[in-house]
């Protein structure tokens, strides 16, 4: 006959039987429930929406120019040591912000904070900045901004300079025609092409001269950019450099440099298409035909069409 083990007494004191392993209270269930299903969402739900707010608030943010241009000089935050250089880029990117503006009046504004700033950077040897805010200053486009700029013409550094000169091009004033005609005989090459390049875009005839004894400068570039602008004069006096141009970049392709041979390509034509000159056509149908890249050849071709339908017919 089996034996029956005695039921267990009770615990001492009538209390209720202890919960067997495995098994929870209500209580507990309930407040499980509810953080799994209302707390943890909830939660997600307010940091998603701060994180927004947050953005939106950053991203409507209009910085501030005095903060801005000492941020860019130094910045002395807490971790300097490790992020200083870039908090000097952000605060370049927010300057490149503010002259973006489409107001004159706070671009004129903040333009004798940019002139100081930019001369103390001279005094500093802060190349780097004094680089950046020669661009800056030419994008204020503001005539303002024209002495500054004739100084950096002056500088000792040779990017400072072609930055300058770049920033005199974009205000676009004429009085600055004379400092940029004196930066063709610069010693830096990129300063030449620079010149040369923006005597072309401002239309400067009395830089004929200029650009026509450029075209037997040493520097390649130099003799392609002295072309390029003869041929927005309409002087035909750089027909040949372009026709030079135009069949160098048309030869056997080349993957490493594919596409400077197209720009190269596509300048040129711009240039003689401007130029309509008789001795281009026979390299302009070559170009339409046997160049490696089709927008090379769909420029030749809209280029050809500028000599007229009775010049095209006469093609070689």
């Amino acid at each position: 006959m089996e034996e029956t083990s005695p039921p267990s007494a009770p615990p001492a004191g009538g209390g209720a039987p202890a919960a067997r392993p495995g098994t929870e209270t209500p209580e507990k269930s309930d407040w499980k429930v509810v953080l799994q299903f209302f707390l943890v969402p909830l939660s997600l739900v307010a940091v998603l929406v701060s994180l927004f707010f947050g953005l939106q608030i950053m991203r409507n943010r209009r910085p501030d120019t005095e903060s801005t241009l000492r941020s860019l000089q130094s910045y002395r935050g807490f971790l300097a040591r490790y992020v200083g250089e870039v908090k000097r880029w952000q605060s370049g990117y927010d300057l490149s912000l503010l002259m973006r503006g489409d107001d004159p009046k706070e671009i004129r504004r903040i333009l004798p904070e940019l002139t100081g700033a930019f001369r103390a950077a001279s005094l500093d040897g802060d190349l780097k900045l004094r680089r950046y805010l020669s661009l800056a200053l030419g994008h204020s486009r503001d005539p303002g901004a024209i002495a500054p700029l004739r100084e950096g013409l002056k500088d000792d550094d040779a990017p400072t300079r072609l930055f300058s000169c770049w920033g005199l091009m974009e205000i676009g004033d004429r009085a600055v025609l004379p400092d940029l005609r004196a930066a063709v005989g610069d010693p830096d090459p990129g300063v030449r092409k620079t010149a040369i390049f923006a005597l072309g875009q401002l239309h400067d005839r009395d830089a004929l001269p200029l650009l026509r004894s450029a075209l037997d400068d040493t520097t390649i570039d130099v003799r392609w950019n002295a072309a390029l602008s003869l041929s927005r004069l309409g002087d035909p006096a750089g027909v040949g450099v372009l026709v030079g141009l135009l069949q160098d970049s048309i030869g056997p392709a080349d993957p490493a440099g594919a596409d400077d041979r197209r720009e190269r390509a596509l300048n040129a034509i711009r240039g003689l298409a401007l130029l309509k000159a008789p001795g281009a056509r026979a390299p302009l149908a070559r170009a339409a035909t046997d160049a490696p890249d089709p927008r090379v050849q769909e420029a030749a071709r809209l280029a050809l069409e500028a000599y007229g339908a009775e010049a095209a017919a006469r093609l070689p």
